[in-house]
């Protein structure tokens, strides 16, 4: 119930006197430390915001887990004296993601992707914790009143003795708190130092709750009730309306209060407004309270029910199991009270988001009121502290609360202050917040991508690796059906297609003098000489390896080649059919494979930033393969030395699946991330991923994994395999192709993130590449030239089948 005094302070503050000060209704006066702000009834609390848990994708005995840890800490902080206030505040946010692009494509890419993403209405979840510790029972109200208008000098050092207790007190629940809750991401709101100034986060939440709208705030020199107000604040029958010194500076609210509570609870139970299209303000409270005094009620409470209804029997039992629980400790109990202020811009809009949230609850099974008398007082409720005007309470166990104050959020990523600085890009999710797309947690940035065929598994890929450009990295892409050569030569990038029989301009026997290149040629012949056969080299063949090896060193450049290196290896061994000479002949002049490298220079280049190779042709060929991927990562090493690198490779499971390389690709997957570089893999099938050599080493180093809807996901590849949750199989299984989306871990997040590149079609086209636009693009390369500026405009043109 209202005190009488602040019921009259709400007449003092209706329509009649709209122009007052409102901060008479704010119970706030000075900050004690960066954290710690003071009340003027003396009050002490302090602010946590948290992260939450990505529930959407968790099985539900984790869930259950979790609030069982919510339970028990708020078990352990049972006393009198504290109270805990859980408050969402539901915002719209127009994100949106900087950057320069050196290329023309990818900015205009960017730019039709951004102008996409602000025409939806998208919103953020924030998620606080208050800790309020109050005044011992009795230090404030009447008598203590009484006692300060009778004896003017108190002991300031016993006040000042008492306030540093209760900070102790608050400083070890606040810290008791972090650490239970420490996989919600918690945060002690502070002092934040800017370009601009320095600003307290604390306040800026709760001039948030007076003035629905997000400032940065300063630490005032004033009393904090002054200082927090910038709205003036007019109060109807069923509406509030704060208004800003700015024309049309205007917002409408409207306040719900619970008034009967579901039978029973459990975590989630607000789970649905998560996701509604509207702003709001959910507050709750928890005002723990004395043990006894509880106990007593309740005793007194069962025996009302025994005399008066010999028919409630299962009451009956329900009441002796809670006093069993309080009185052995294993529950408490404290007074609840819950509001949310629903907010819109526009009366239609405001009764909108009010159905939305009522329909919400009543699925809940709790009952709610649109407050009109009570909706100023309800109002000044949602601020931490102001308990005297919480006009609807209720009695309710930590087990209850733990239930209602989930924490429950959707992970958002990680907007910056990121290993490569800049996010990658900006994602929807299905509930309509945004999400910080990075490759990297920490310094290890190597990522998965499983889809099958028709998911949009290369617009996706090819999607991310535009928006990276905005770092400028290099980019290194080992493609497949040639489905990147269109987006890679749109931003400029080298593109080779290796092809049966056609000379790829490959000469490893030129590559400059050095010890490393030494020793890489040495492995290199080995594996030319024994592919394709048990043969087993002795060591006086690996003796006249090395030597031919110092020898190609010293003829000039256009006699290093294989077929002359193979004169060095004739004369120095038995002669027949089985001599290194006639092992190797087949990389050779006439020999079937003298077509990959037995070139007469070798023409491969590093310098443009962007290279892709289709390798359509080798990837079913270990013999060609191998000692192909040999040479391009030996060579793609040298480039390895601190700039920012992309390393792509589609089906690149399929790649990796030979027992020479997957040795040295196992390693370098420890170590690419002190070079600065990333790796990603992409592959049609979970099966081949976890069936590959490495794919255990390179599931454990790869922090980000994006999933694409497979109705037949199989849940030993998927959830041994991967380690997806039962509820993240679900998701997949469940996701339709058309939809665009994909299950997207990150590190600890989990969520439903949306690439909807709808009314894009002339850059879908550029993104993924078929069989009859690619020949399109030559087409118009032949016309044009080579230059995308020239092309790009025309292939836009072009029809499709």
């Amino acid at each position: 119930m209202l005190t009488a005094a602040r019921k009259e302070d709400m007449k003092l503050g209706r329509i009649a006197k709209h122009e007052e000060s409102v901060s008479r209704f704010i119970p706030y006066a000075r900050l004690v430390d960066a954290h710690t702000i003071k009340t003027k009834d003396k009050m002490l609390l302090q602010v946590i915001k948290l992260d939450g848990i990505p529930f959407e994708t968790m099985d539900e005995a984790d869930i259950i887990d979790k609030k069982e840890t919510r339970k028990n800490m708020l078990r352990t902080l049972s006393n009198s004296r504290f109270a805990i206030y859980h408050h969402i505040i539901r915002r719209e946010e127009r994100p949106s993601l900087d950057g320069f692009f050196e290329n023309d494509w990818c900015r205009d890419l960017d730019l039709a992707y951004q102008k996409r993403l602000a025409t939806k209405r998208m919103y953020v979840n924030e998620q606080f914790i208050t800790i309020v510790r109050r005044p011992a029972p009795g230090a404030i109200g009447f008598l203590a009143e009484l006692s300060r208008a009778f004896f003017s000098k108190i002991d300031k050092e016993e006040q000042e003795a008492q306030e540093k207790a209760d900070l102790k007190a608050l400083n070890d629940a606040t810290a008791a708190i972090l650490s239970a809750l420490s996989e919600y991401k918690p945060r002690l709101l502070g002092l934040e130092s800017t370009e601009r100034g320095t600003f307290s986060e604390s306040l800026s939440f709760l001039s948030y709750l007076i003035n629905l709208e997000k400032v940065d705030i300063r630490p005032p020199r004033r009393s904090i009730a002054d200082h927090l107000p910038s709205k003036r604040i007019f109060f109807g029958k069923e509406a509030l309306e704060l208004r800003g010194s700015v024309p049309g500076d205007t917002k409408l609210a409207s306040v719900l209060s619970v008034k009967e509570y579901a039978p029973e609870t459990k975590p989630g139970m607000f789970d649905s407004l998560l996701r509604l299209p509207y702003e709001f303000i959910l507050t709750q409270s928890f005002g723990f309270v004395d043990r006894q005094a509880t106990l007593n009620a309740m005793r007194e409470t069962k025996r009302k029910l025994i005399s008066g209804d010999q028919g409630a029997i299962s009451l009956e039992e329900q009441m002796d199991d809670a006093i069993d629980d309080l009185s052995s400790g294993e529950s408490t109990f404290g007074e609840h009270h819950l509001t949310i202020t629903v907010l819109g811009k526009s009366a239609a809009e405001l009764n909108n988001a009010i159905n939305g949230c009522v329909s919400a609850f009543i699925k809940r099974g709790l009952v709610v009121a649109r407050e009109d008398i009570n909706m100023e007082p309800a109002f000044w409720a949602q601020l931490p502290g102001n308990f005297s005007y919480i006009a609807r309470r209720a009695l309710v166990s930590n087990a209850n609360f733990a239930g209602l104050a989930s924490l429950h959020n959707f992970p958002v990523g990680k907007a910056e202050n990121n290993h490569w600085a800049s996010p990658i890009s900006l994602l929807e999710t299905t509930s309509g917040t945004p999400y910080w797309f990075n490759f990297h947690a920490h310094d290890v940035g190597n990522f998965t991508v499983i889809g099958p065929t028709g998911t949009g598994k290369t617009v996706l890929l090819t999607f991310l690796n535009a928006q990276a450009q905005r770092l400028k990295p290099r980019t290194i892409y080992f493609d497949k059906d040639r489905g990147a050569e269109i987006y890679m030569r749109a931003i400029g990038g080298a593109y080779t297609i290796l092809s049966q029989g056609t000379l790829t301009g490959l000469n490893p026997m030129q590559l400059p003098d050095s010890p490393e290149n030494r020793a890489f040629l040495r492995e290199w012949v080995k594996w030319l000489i024994t592919c394709d056969n048990n043969l087993p080299l002795s060591p006086e063949d690996q003796d006249v390896i090395a030597q031919a090896v110092n020898a190609n060193f010293t003829v000039p450049m256009e006699h290093r080649r294989l077929r002359h290196f193979a004169h060095l290896l004739a004369g120095h061994e038995k002669t027949g059919g089985h001599s290194m000479a006639a092992r190797i002949a087949k990389w050779h002049g006439h020999g079937e494979r003298a077509w990959l490298f037995d070139n007469a220079q070798d023409i491969l280049s590093l310098d443009n930033r962007n290279i892709g190779f289709d390798l359509t042709s080798i990837l079913d060929d270990p013999v060609s393969r191998t000692p192909w991927l040999m040479y391009i990562f030996h060579r793609v090493q040298d480039i390895l030395n601190g700039q920012k690198v992309i390393i792509m490779l589609d089906e690149g499971w399929k790649l990796l699946d030979d027992p020479v390389f997957s040795a040295k690709i196992k390693d370098w997957m420890k170590t690419i991330r002190k070079q600065n570089g990333i790796v990603g893999f992409a592959t049609q099938s979970a099966k081949d991923a976890i069936r590959s050599s490495v794919g255990d080493a390179i599931i454990e180093q790869s922090p980000t994994q994006i999933f694409l809807p497979n109705h037949r996901a199989v849940e030993d590849d998927y959830c041994n395999g991967f380690g997806l949750s039962l509820e993240e199989l679900r998701i997949v299984r469940s996701l339709r192709r058309e939809s665009r989306c994909f299950l997207l871990k990150h590190g600890k997040d989990s969520v439903i993130a949306k690439l909807d590149l709808s009314g894009m079609d002339s850059f879908i086209k550029v993104l993924s590449g078929r069989t009859e636009t690619v020949a399109q693009m030559h087409d118009l390369i032949r016309q044009y030239g080579e230059n995308p500026s020239n092309w790009l405009p025309e292939l836009s043109k072009r029809r499709t089948t």
